[in-house]
């Protein structure tokens, strides 16, 4: 049985933060994390919400391979 899409996409995701982290001192890390949240917090102003979780699906797949 293949792993869905979903699954593996937070596997990858999961490694890559760890590659960027995993040399991290624990100041390091929590810096990283804090500027993380900070540029999170400024992307979501801009998000306007999905008429539905289709729609919410078909512009993540179109931002994911555009």
């Amino acid at each position: 049985m293949s792993e869905p899409k979903p699954m593996k996409q937070v596997h990858e995701i999961r490694h890559k933060l760890h590659e960027k982290t995993k040399n991290m001192s624990d100041d390091e890390f929590l810096e990283f994390y804090h500027s993380q949240s900070e540029t999170f917090k400024k992307e979501v102003k801009d998000i306007k919400p999905a008429k539905d979780l289709k729609t919410f699906f078909a512009n993540l797949d179109k931002k994911q391979t555009g």
